[in-house]
């Protein structure tokens, strides 16, 4: 081990590259080469690149459990400084690596992600040998790989968000893989476009992160996250609302009062919401089903192993800021339970077995967001990996059990309706007891992986508690203090009981998919020994299964048999991690404990909250019972009459749930109706302003332009002499003419004006100075210009009379007017002695009256009304 610790120091631990580089050297020399080299050789490289992937996340693994130290294990790997962002004023620029480091968190992350993903990619090569894209589909496989390996090993926000990006540029590509059907394309642009709304949100996170912590790898947010505790102002936007004062004082005030938040949450909101997106939780839940249009191996892989984990992993990443928001975790561990319940009322009707398993996946997402929710993140976490080993192998069964089908049934919906299956457990026995351990494990059957996991995020959900991560609850900032948002007392029993009428739906529904599979006799077709088909052309509608015959369903190839064995095995004894009840047996905690030990400090446990084990236990082992229970009676014991009873009595109900509770319709009549309205609106403007007036208007205005141009240039001598002439007579029309222009310049201070005319040919001036309408002179003379005073507040008009040599005159009046004096602003001394002397002359005061100084001027520094620094009540 010490040689191992030299070759892989632990700051700069080459290894991480290595992890990481090895699925994109696969996924480029597979989409580069791959047509070319055959299937085996694309298969060799996608297989060798993963399971040389695992084997070092399995030797990181076990260089973090020899470090020893106070602070938790880590290894790190530093690329490249890549770029530097401007942070708050004073706080300097933040650097930004590319830097990938493992911790436990992201070593048992990686373990999942390269085990589980090389087992579906074994599987791919028997399930998906005869398809045409191949080698494309393996280049998009390793890529996931790679990309998911850069989301949980990156060492900081930007480069997980490299990652993130990516796993969702190959969700798009794997999922609308047969993007020769329009649903298929349809579905990998909606899980592409429904991802985006929640980027939006991880990206507002970190700019928050920028500006209040300056910081945007682990280290530093972990060492700064206490900054976030300050108050924000969240409303009004800016100073007042625009509209308040036009809707009365009181609402005025109400709308102006300055509300606060806690700096916190908004950081944890904004990533909740990108956790939403990911890991496809209410509202952005509806991609995830429309996910199954891709290869059931692609199923597996988005469903158990990466994709949709993502989200999770993230609030446990960031789990020190989370804690710091009792508002954001109950935002997380509420929506989680909510979902988690939906999404199971949903698959209680679907018929299409990878829709049920679509379902359930988003209801179990919605399980491990109730854990991190209640601050159970290592709960949560262990529900991350038992799922990715029952999920994935139920995923894979679902696919032995289609491909079995595929024999005789071509139809792609026809496959995958389980009314269609039933009696495949004497046909397929590795398909059905793999998948029976995996439902034993969904459903919470004692002592398998997922009883303990669902269990003890049930047990924390009730027992635990967020707490102020200030002392009583008051938040003070520099400009306000906010009382912080406190855990109700409600919120353990209703996120309980939420979490236990989830348990109960999973038994059933998962029960009534296995039983429909498995059990009862063979619906899918006529099976007759020796049967040799026909028409290999021909393709089944699911109306005329009862009239076709077929050969004897046969059992998976070992390629796809063997990860199902493996899944299956790690569905039932993966448990033993974190094995909480009867056991008391956790080493999956004091794993990650290093990694939560700041965000424990900010979760705490119900008085007496370990005499409820036992009675929590018993509930859990109940929930199993009746669900279970419920399906057996329903469906084997009277062969599902009550369930189409029930759908015969409440249809429109049956129908509401059927239809997914209508959410897509519902965002297609308000969101995207929205969006198509701005679109129309768009056209409309495009077609009327741009194309009508700005292009065809504009042009039409040029063409007549050009048309009288035309009419000019005709090449007629006649014509441009006649031009010549008309343009000579205007010319020496407006030379004869006399213009009676002026300038004028004005003193309004001192009241003085003067007037100056214009000089021409032979001009002669009069004038009408005092403005009272007849001419000061009745001949016309030399003077040319005139000058006047007025006094304050005096308009008068001033006419001019001009005459040229050829005895034609032209007449102008000049409008004058002497403004009041501008008293608001201090003035210098002349100009305060020139305005007391306008005021008096305005008034016709003599100068010097009323006690006044000698010549009516005040000494510098006297105070008069009307002039600045005016004693109130001083005589004027």
């Amino acid at each position: 081990m010490e040689r191992i610790l030299s070759l892989f120091p632990p700051n700069d631990c080459w290894l991480l590259a290595v992890i990481i580089g090895l699925p994109l050297l696969g996924a480029v020399s597979n989409g580069i080469f791959g047509k070319r080299v055959g299937k085996e050789a694309v298969s060799l490289m996608a297989l060798s690149s993963v399971a040389v992937s695992f084997l070092g996340s399995l030797i990181a693994v076990a260089l973090l459990s020899a470090q020893t130290g106070e602070r938790a294990a880590r290894l790190v790997w530093t690329g490249w400084s890549w770029l530097t962002v401007s942070g708050r004023s004073g706080g300097g620029p933040v650097p930004i690596e590319v830097a990938f480091s493992v911790d436990a968190l992201s070593g048992a992350m990686a373990l999942i992600v390269t085990g589980v993903g090389f087992l579906i990619h074994l599987y791919s090569t028997k399930y998906m040998e005869h398809d045409q894209g191949y080698h494309r589909y393996f280049a998009y496989l390793n890529l996931f790989i790679f990309s998911m390996l850069v989301l949980i090993l990156g060492h900081n926000l930007p480069v997980l968000f490299l990652g993130w990006e990516g796993v969702g540029l190959c969700s798009y590509l794997l999922i609308g893989f047969w993007f020769g059907e329009e649903r298929n394309a349809q579905a990998g642009k909606k899980a592409f476009i429904t991802n985006r709304i929640g980027d939006f949100g991880l990206l507002v996170a970190m700019a928050l992160l920028v500006y209040y912590l300056g910081a945007l790898d682990w280290d530093r947010i972990e060492a700064g996250r206490k900054n976030l505790l300050v108050p924000v102002q969240l409303w009004p936007v800016g100073n007042t609302v625009p509209i308040a004062d036009y809707l009365g004082a009181d609402l005025a005030k109400w709308l102006n009062t300055p509300r606060y938040v806690n700096a916190a949450t908004l950081v944890g909101l904004a990533l909740f919401l990108g956790c939403a997106g990911k890991s496809a939780q209410i509202p952005l839940y509806v991609w995830l089903p429309d996910a199954m249009a891709g290869p059931t191996p692609v199923s597996a892989l988005i469903h158990a192993a990466t994709m949709v984990t993502a989200g999770v992993y993230l609030v446990c990443r960031m789990a020190g800021v989370f804690v710091l928001s009792p508002a954001a975790m109950l935002t997380v561990a509420l929506v989680g339970a909510v979902t988690a319940v939906l999404a199971a009322t949903i698959a209680f009707v679907q018929n299409d077995i990878k829709k049920v398993l679509a379902y359930s996946t988003v209801s179990q997402l919605g399980y491990m967001f109730l854990g991190v929710g209640v601050g159970a993140f290592a709960a949560g976490f262990f529900h991350v990996i038992t799922h990715a080993f029952f999920k994935a192998c139920l995923f894979l069964g679902a696919g032995s059990v289609i491909h079995a089908l595929h024999a005789r049934i071509h139809d792609t919906d026809a496959s995958q309706d389980m009314r269609n299956m039933g009696g495949l457990r004497r046909y397929l026995p590795y398909t059905f007891w793999t998948f029976v351990a995996a439902w034993a494990a969904i459903v919470g059957l004692p002592l398998t992986s997922g009883f303990f996991s669902k269990d003890e995020i049930l047990f924390r959900a009730f027992t635990s508690t967020v707490k102020s991560p200030v002392e009583g609850g008051v938040l003070r900032g520099d400009e306000a203090q906010i009382q912080l948002f406190q855990w109700p007392s409600w919120a353990p029993q209703l996120l309980y009981a939420l979490g236990l009428a989830g348990a109960i739906m999973t038994a059933f529904y998962m029960t009534r998919l296995t039983v429909g599979i498995f059990a009862g006799e063979f619906r899918g077709w006529t099976v007759v020994k020796r049967w040799k088909d026909s028409a290999p052309e021909h393709h089944q509608h699911p109306a005329d299964s009862g009239h076709l015959e077929g050969p004897i369903p046969q059992e998976s190839p070992w390629q796809m048999t063997a990860p199902l064995v493996v899944l299956g095995g790690l569905s039932i004894v993966g448990g033993l991690l974190n094995a909480h009840a009867f056991f008391h047996y956790a080493p999956l905690d004091h794993w990650l404990e290093p990694v939560f030990a700041s965000a424990a400090t900010g979760i705490a446990a119900v008085s007496s909250a370990e005499h409820y084990e036992e009675t929590l236990l018993a509930l859990a082992f109940g929930a199993f019972v009746v669900g279970v229970g419920g399906a057996y009676w329903a469906y084997m014991m009277h062969a599902g009459r009550p369930a189409r009873a029930l759908a015969e009595r409440m249809p429109g109900l049956h129908r509401l749930v059927y239809d997914k509770w209508r959410i897509d319709e519902l965002y297609e009549a308000t969101v995207l109706g929205a969006v198509d309205s701005l679109a129309e609106a768009a056209v409309w403007f495009d077609k009327w302003v741009v194309d009508f007036f700005v292009a065809r208007v504009t042009s039409a205005v040029v063409a007549f332009s050009g048309y009288v141009l035309r009419q000019l240039q005709t090449g007629r001598v006649q014509a441009y002499a006649t031009i010549m002439v008309l343009g000579l007579g205007g010319v020496g029309w407006y030379l004869t003419t006399p213009h009676a222009s002026a300038a004028t310049s004005s003193d309004d201070g001192a009241g003085h004006y003067s007037i100056s005319a214009s000089a021409g040919l032979g001009y002669h001036y009069r004038w009408d100075v005092d403005g009272d309408g007849n001419w000061d002179s009745e001949d016309f003379g030399d003077q040319a210009s005139a000058s006047l005073n007025l006094k304050v507040d005096e308009k008068r008009q001033v006419r001019l009379a001009v005459k040229n040599a050829f005895g034609r005159v032209s007449v102008r009046g000049i409008d004058l007017y002497r403004p009041k004096p501008d008293l608001s602003a201090a003035p210098a001394p002349a100009e305060l002695e020139r305005a007391v002397r306008a005021i008096q002359g305005a008034r016709g005061d003599p100068q010097g009256a009323r006690g006044g100084p000698p010549g009516g001027v005040l000494p510098l520094g006297t105070a008069r009304a009307g002039v600045p620094g005016a004693q109130p009540g001083a005589q004027p």
